[in-house]
């Protein structure tokens, strides 16, 4: 007998739902039958009769704990437009809401801060006596704005070249120190500590599984902005368009996202397939 391949089928346990058949077994992901399509649908029509084509076993209809057994009865409607609405990757598996990322990367930025400021201060030569002096110099402005022109000029443009290359080498940390929390996560789980709470992680859209090292990479290229000494006021703005890039997106990915070939998933990610 001819192993079905994976795709939606009808769910032997609920006559109402699609349930996605992975090729082996059911999985735990199902749809509405229904649709703004469904007219248009070929789902649950009969398959082709052509001897050529493997034909699908009837599907089993035993209700109760367990995997069903057997293979689906119907294959997926190729090309149903309607199945795009669903937000899915390409297998079945739905995506993670923007919200949900955004929660997200607020509980990673909370545990991010702690350790980029506590690494800054300990590896840039001077960091810690330029955030004093910045914060006395300001001070000083601010009790000498009545009398401006006996302000310290001088001081305060030495301080500003002083604070260029500091800032310069505290970036170069803060994006290394992002980079390989990151990257370790992704690649081990798929799951920074902030997406394991909001149930989600990053895949590759080819297919399921943690992060390889490479596609990891990939994902921390547009963040070296940052670091690159002519364009790197431009991030912020590359930073906030990339953010709120999934709100438009029909695949729910950031712009770092379609540059690694990613998306990020309800769930947790199973295994490194070899």
């Amino acid at each position: 007998m001819s192993q079905q391949p994976a795709g939606w089928y009808d769910d032997p346990s609920d006559p109402d739902l699609l349930r996605y058949w992975d090729g082996v077994i059911w999985s735990s992901h199902t749809v509405p039958k229904r649709s703004p399509t469904a007219s248009q649908s070929i789902i649950g029509q009969a398959q082709s009769e052509d001897p050529a084509v493997p034909q699908a076993p009837a599907a089993s209809t035993q209700r109760g704990g367990g995997p069903w057994q057997g293979a689906p009865g119907h294959p997926q409607a190729p090309g149903a437009d309607w199945m795009h609405a669903l937000a899915t990757t390409a297998d079945g598996v739905p995506l993670a809401s923007w919200g949900r990322r955004f929660v997200a990367w607020l509980l990673d930025g909370i545990i991010l801060i702690i350790l980029i400021e506590f690494l800054t201060r300990a590896l840039v030569p001077g960091y810690s006596k330029l955030l004093d002096d910045i914060a006395a110099t300001f001070g000083a402005t601010d009790a000498g704005a009545a009398d401006i022109e006996a302000f310290d000029w001088t001081a305060l443009q030495d301080l500003a070249a002083q604070a260029s290359g500091t800032f310069a080498l505290a970036s170069l940390v803060s994006y290394l120190t992002v980079t390989v929390y990151a990257i370790a996560f992704w690649t081990w789980t798929g799951q920074t500590p902030g997406k394991m709470v909001m149930g989600i992680s990053v895949r590759r859209v080819d297919r399921p599984g943690p992060l390889d090292l490479a596609t990891a990479m990939r994902r921390r290229l547009l963040a070296l902005v940052q670091v690159i000494p002519v364009i790197q006021g431009f991030y912020v703005f590359l930073w906030l368009i990339d953010g709120l890039w999934p709100l438009w997106d029909d695949k729910r990915q950031t712009l770092h996202d379609k540059v690694a070939a990613t998306q990020v998933v309800r769930g947790k990610q199973p295994p490194h397939q070899r």
